[in-house]
């Protein structure tokens, strides 16, 4: 997908010069106050692009204000979004000049790791280096080496047909399930790790039918 082809920089604008265009936004920024559409549409620039059939996506860790030509609320595979549709003429970006906001970093996290909710067009070689780049467009501080974040994905991508199998530890010859940082059942690995987790409740439960098959150091710590 060559974006050149259709879209050309205007003084500070992003123009369209060819379409159609359309781009798909979750819904689940709105909660965020992420997302609002007037005459405009002011949202993440963390969206699907389609063109000439072709789909990709769009990650910047930012806000940007659109204005397509139509919008439209849609359902794809159980996802609510926001289907916007850009002709010749329209403006893509209203401005390429971006303010950073560090709560975009918290938003990133809470979508992608604690919710599970990783975009379709997100590879999994892809998501070790995305704090990276909100590091760089929000000007947060995160915490955490990129080794840490790394090492999260690797531990909550599972293999689709059996979740207690890591992703890395498949042929990876299809697309891994992203579980919630939250799911107790299939994230923690131990017992104690289920117990001392989210959920005391369906910590219990998932302990007493799914027995850990192996145990862990801090385990064998807290027993002597």
């Amino acid at each position: 997908m060559d974006l050149n082809k259709h879209l050309t920089k205007k003084g500070n604008q992003v123009i369209v010069t060819k379409g159609p265009i359309t781009i798909l936004i979750p819904r689940s920024y709105e909660k965020y106050k992420r997302l609002t559409v007037t005459d405009e549409v002011d949202t993440l620039a963390m969206f699907e692009i389609t063109i000439d059939g072709e789909t990709k996506g769009f990650f910047a860790s930012a806000s940007v204000i659109m204005k397509p030509s139509t919008v439209e609320y849609v359902t794809d595979s159980g996802q609510e979004y926001l289907k916007c549709t850009f002709t010749e003429g329209d403006i893509f970006f209203k401005s390429t000049s971006v303010v950073k906001n560090s709560n975009i970093a918290y938003i990133v996290f809470s979508e992608y790791i604690e919710k599970g909710q990783i975009p379709r067009f997100m590879k999994y070689d892809d998501l070790a280096f995305l704090f990276d780049t909100v590091k760089r467009l929000t000007g947060c501080s995160i915490p955490a080496e990129h080794a840490t974040i790394e090492m999260i994905y690797a531990h909550l991508s599972r293999n689709r047909n059996n979740l207690k199998v890591p992703y890395r530890l498949t042929t990876m010859n299809e697309p891994p399930l992203f579980l919630k940082l939250k799911d107790v059942p299939h994230a923690a690995t131990s017992t104690t790790a289920k117990l001392i987790g989210s959920y005391l409740n369906d910590s219990i439960a998932t302990s007493m039918v799914n027995a850990a098959e192996d145990q862990s150091d801090i385990e064998d710590l807290l027993r002597h």
